[in-house]
């Protein structure tokens, strides 16, 4: 009776969370996590892959004894959700880089990913219980265009022609961006 009670707390509550500015330590206090706030004392953002950070590491704290579980950190997490359902490799057959293996290109892809969470072209949205057994994050691209110029960008060998574009688009599930080709100095 008394673990079901419990169970409903927690499933209702909307107690804010305490986060501590990564930048000079002070508590912020969010009412939902994931949004972001300015910290009182130094004025900087607590976005939410600092959010992200603080919250693995309370999940983990608990559940650190347990064998059957990696410890959490915001790259292998951001990791696990692009390169879900063969994303990853997918986008890595569209981009086609000649000289990145998909491990360096997994690395480098995740980075972008999580600098896009930051700027904000890239959505994490958090459960509603961050501190759940199985947290479900979801992380979804809104502005195709900037991630694909930012592929581009990590890997300057390959041909970025309308095709290439398209294909990886399609990889990542978002809208082709919309531009004008490339033409090539000479």
């Amino acid at each position: 009776m008394m673990a079901a009670s419990r169970k409903e707390q927690r499933g209702t509550r909307n107690a804010e969370l305490d986060f501590s500015c990564p930048h000079c330590g002070v508590i912020i206090s969010v009412a939902r996590a994931g949004e972001t706030r300015n910290c009182p004392a130094c004025r900087q953002t607590l976005g939410k892959v600092a959010q992200l950070d603080q919250l693995l590491a309370r999940w983990w704290e608990p559940r650190r004894s347990r064998a059957d579980l990696v410890k959490p950190n915001v790259p292998y997490l951001v990791e696990r959700l692009w390169t879900a359902n063969g994303q990853g490799e997918r986008l890595y057959a569209g981009v086609g880089p000649k000289y990145t293996n998909y491990d360096i290109f997994r690395n480098m892809v995740t980075r972008l990913m999580i600098r896009g969470i930051d700027e904000g072209w890239a959505e994490l949205k958090f459960p509603q219980d961050p501190l759940a057994e199985d947290p479900q994050y979801v992380l979804t691209i809104v502005d195709s265009e900037r991630f694909a110029e930012g592929v581009e960008k990590l890997f300057p060998e390959v041909d970025w022609d309308e095709p290439v574009s398209a294909s990886v688009a399609e990889a990542m599930n978002v809208e082709p961006p919309k531009r004008a080709k490339k033409t090539k100095k000479k």
